[in-house]
């Protein structure tokens, strides 16, 4: 019996974490507006309240000028679209590299860099990593 009723709570508990899966709908997150063109939405913060994970999205033609963050090695994700990156302090066409959706980049803290959607609608997705580091694999490609 007490085995039956120790299966029957295990079940239920699986059940219950599968239960728990949410999907997110992104539209209904508040998001502000940055770099006067992008539309930036947390997902995560940190325990001081900053944001830790972020949805970044910019319409056709949209720039985001050159800047340098403060905190953090960054992870960004392009999810959807192309993404037009360039490094340095000054916007130059000649020198962007054009990112396909599924691209993976790094972005030391304290780079400057720009990013652009010339192509069509972009959304992508930074990841703040404060204490956290990339396993070796990645910190050997950032060499």
């Amino acid at each position: 019996m007490r085995l039956l009723l120790t299966s029957l709570l295990l079940a239920s508990l699986s059940m219950t974490a599968a239960a728990e899966t949410t999907l997110i709908a992104t539209e209904k997150l508040p998001s502000k507006e940055v770099y006067d063109v992008a539309q930036l939405t947390p997902l995560a913060v940190t325990s001081e309240g900053t944001p830790a994970v972020v949805l970044l999205d910019l319409d056709k033609g949209d720039v985001v000028p050159p800047h340098a963050a403060k905190s953090g090695l960054r992870l960004l994700t392009v999810l959807s679209g192309e993404l037009s990156w360039g490094d340095g302090s000054a916007i130059d066409v000649e020198k962007e590299t054009v990112y396909p959706a599924g691209s993976l980049l790094t972005i030391p803290s304290g780079v400057d860099h720009w990013l652009a959607a010339r192509s069509g609608a972009l959304r992508v997705q930074l990841v703040v990593l404060d204490d956290e580091k990339p396993v070796p694999a990645i910190l050997e490609q950032m060499k």
